[in-house]
């Protein structure tokens, strides 16, 4: 499989250990400590320009994160021991913000140095080979949990022809554990396909020569 041109070789070197420390000095910061968010803002807002990440792909990833952490937010902030200094509202915006903070630092990174070299990174700084090779493959084969995805809405579509398209929750739920269930089945045979062409557990794909 053809790899996307890889920057050059210190490009995510660089940016991963700084964007690694960077989330690390977001999620460490009290809550009570406004200012440093807001620095933290400023030098993150400067690493966007710097990456030239297009605002409105970063505004729609960010978007698409949104609700998980919302909802996140919303379960830890009655319990935060900062509530009732803050208040509840103060902590659950505070804790969006943080979260957004570093959500956005990681897509910065992933559109600055582009997957395949971020996983070459990620190997030159001894990531475990089993998690450089999960991700690896779940980037290459995505598109196939999609189109099963797509597949199974399409049937489901034709199989309640005139009735509202509106997925109930018991309904979305059987239909996820379905879509896991063949994941996983699907999973299972791509490996033994693999295994019987001499899998190792090597990425070679990684090993390239870096342009």
């Amino acid at each position: 499989m053809s790899l996307e041109p890889a920057p050059p070789r210190n490009t995510a070197d660089l940016w991963l250990p700084a964007t690694l420390a960077y989330v690390v000095l977001v999620v460490s910061t009290p809550l009570s400590a406004g200012r440093w968010m807001i620095a933290e803002a400023v030098l993150l807002a400067v690493a966007i320009v710097a990456a030239r990440t297009p605002i409105l792909e970063l505004l729609r990833r960010w978007l698409t994160f949104l609700p998980l952490v919302g909802f996140l937010a919303l379960t830890v902030g009655p319990g935060h021991p900062d509530r009732p200094k803050l208040g509840l509202t103060a902590v659950v915006l505070l804790l969006l913000a943080r979260n957004s903070l570093a959500f956005l630092a990681v897509i910065t990174l992933s559109t600055k140095t582009g997957f395949i070299p971020l996983l070459r990174a990620l190997r030159r700084f001894r990531v475990p080979s089993v998690l450089v090779g999960t991700l690896y493959f779940m980037y290459r084969y995505v598109h196939v949990l999609s189109d099963e995805r797509d597949r199974m809405l399409q049937a489901r579509r034709a199989r309640s022809f005139g009735r509202s398209s509106r997925l109930e929750w018991p309904l979305l739920a059987g239909l996820i554990a379905v879509l896991f269930l063949r994941s996983l089945e699907r999973g299972e045979r791509v490996h033994d396909a693999m295994l019987s062409r001499g899998w190792d557990g090597t990425l070679k794909t990684l090993d390239g020569p870096e342009t």
